[in-house]
């Protein structure tokens, strides 16, 4: 009888119909997630995909994607005020209506109302984080959801699961912040948990929730009902590079690159540049949101400065066709590979703008890196890597750019061995897991389909009141007892004292 359960189980869960809902218009959080519907596909289960990147592989049969690439027309502008800006703080303020919008995208149109309408049937909800108010889709379809993060939590996901939150030994990932913070820096991630925990979380789930009030009818759920009945949660993260953190068995961390893809043969015009750099490569990028076009004169010309004195050769991806500047040991490209480049002998560095996926890949091919943050994680990020000693940064966004700076750095982190050794040895650390990332998530995810959900692995600290949990009422009455001993203790030494002083004046008398 048991073997039989068995055989149905398999059944059951190679036959699965999963939908994915990832809006957010970036390539880096599109390109993590790949691997993962590659494989679910790959092992039978019926997954059809929004997303706004879509693989377009034909020998995914089993992948049905629904594209929302205009929501680019939406994202792409905010980068160019997200560049020139000096307060982090400011980051969110300026990703939130945007993000607004791409919802409003999202859910008009024609093929995700035609899903909502018609009378398929899912045995999951894979969502994106960005958009918790979409698991409203898990009710709809009447079945368990999981939440996917192309980065590592932030403080408003770990709290809503239950996990460990601590604004000193975990600032937000939105924070410059990573270890052996100073009092300023300490500070400054309390004051930012409690205005996240105090205003700007509600004021975001009042939105959030009105959105599902408009377009799910009057009775639709509160996004926090929605986050609470999440079954799993997947972050892209590391504790070798993120640090370890106490979290529940619903949180699964399944970073340690799993966007690396297998080699494939570089450009003929890229293949013979770094074939014939017998002095070694520094290879300059910022990633596919920051253009370099939109730097600014003066910084452009100080990294076109810094790089045309290195006695190497440099590559550069330059989107536009209008180069200021073309010193003659670079050469420009519009668009490269980049784990193909990385993976090139002759690149001796990374001059990156420190994004997840960046970062990983020259962790996993050992490239040492000098980094300029521009927002969101990757200030931290950048901290992480300092902390590891595996790169150099420049705060750039704070502290301005100078040629010899920039300069310096590159030469330090290729003269210096111990970058590059430090890099491997992370990349061992983060690669000795006993199964793959993509294997956590697709063996999880079915685990809930089998399941049903997953409730019995929730943090039952989600189920206690703050005051219960920080034992606010405990504390209370051991104080009440205590000052309640202490006047009974004060009383009766009050009363001795005056019957000694009676008995002293009485025998003197």
């Amino acid at each position: 009888m048991l073997l039989i359960t068995f055989f149905n189980l398999l059944t059951f869960v190679s036959s699965a119909r999963i939908l994915g809902l990832i809006p957010t218009p970036s390539f880096s959080h599109q390109s993590a997630f790949w691997p993962i519907w590659k494989q679910l596909s790959l092992k039978g289960h019926n997954v059809t995909l929004v997303t706004t990147d879509p693989i377009n592989d034909p020998r995914l049969t089993n992948l049905t994607e629904i594209s929302i690439r205009e929501a680019y027309k939406l994202w792409r502008p905010m980068y160019k005020d997200m560049t020139s800006l000096h307060d982090h703080t400011k980051v969110t303020q300026i990703m939130a209506p945007v993000l607004e919008s791409v919802q409003e995208l999202f859910i008009k149109s024609k093929e995700v109302r035609a899903l909502m309408n018609n009378e398929t049937t899912f045995d999951l909800v894979m969502v994106e984080a960005l958009f918790p108010q979409l698991l409203i889709f898990g009710e709809l379809f009447q079945c368990p959801t999981v939440i996917l993060m192309s980065l590592g939590g932030s403080d408003r996901i770990h709290r809503g699961l239950g996990n460990s939150i601590h604004p000193i030994v975990h600032p937000d990932i939105m924070l410059p912040f990573f270890r052996d913070l100073g009092f300023k820096e300490r500070l400054t991630s309390v004051l930012s948990f409690l205005h996240l925990r105090f205003k700007a979380f509600l004021q975001g789930r009042t939105k959030r929730t009105d959105f599902l009030k408009k377009y799910f009818g009057k009775n639709a759920p509160d996004v926090s009902q929605l986050i609470d009945k999440v079954s799993m949660t997947f972050f892209n993260s590391h504790p070798a590079l993120d640090g370890a953190r106490a979290v529940g068995p619903n949180t699964i961390n399944f970073g340690g690159m799993v966007h690396i893809r297998e080699p494939q043969p570089l450009p003929k015009d890229l293949e013979e540049f770094l074939n014939t750099s017998k002095e070694g490569v520094v290879y300059f990028s910022l990633g596919s949101n920051v253009k370099s076009a939109d730097l600014g004169q003066d910084k452009f010309e100080a990294i076109a400065q810094a790089l045309g004195e290195l006695p190497y050769k440099v590559l550069w991806k330059y989107e536009s066709d209008d180069i200021p500047q073309k010193p003659k040991n670079i050469k420009f490209v519009k668009w490269t590979p980049q784990q193909d480049v990385l993976r090139h002998p002759n690149v001796k560095a990374f001059v990156t703008q420190v994004g997840l996926q960046s970062l990983e890949e020259a962790i996993y091919y050992h490239v040492p890196i000098v980094m300029l943050p521009f927002y969101g994680d990757q200030e931290q990020n950048a901290k992480k890597a300092e902390y590891k000693k595996i790169g150099k940064a420049i705060y750039h966004m704070q502290n301005g750019l100078t040629k010899d700076e920039l300069k310096s750095a590159i030469i330090e982190v290729i003269e210096d061995p111990s970058y590059r050794q430090n890099m491997k040895s992370l990349a061992d650390i983060m690669l000795d897991e006993p199964m793959s990332g993509v294997e956590k998530v697709v063996w999880w995810s079915e685990y809930v389909i089998r399941h049903k959900g997953a409730r019995h692995l929730r943090n039952p600290v989600l189920d206690i009141p703050l005051y219960q949990y920080l034992m606010l009422d405990i504390i209370a009455f051991f104080i009440l007892i205590i000052a309640v001993f202490s006047v009974l203790v004060l009383k009766v030494l009050k009363i001795l004292k005056h019957l000694v002083s009676g008995y002293i004046k009485f025998k003197s008398e």
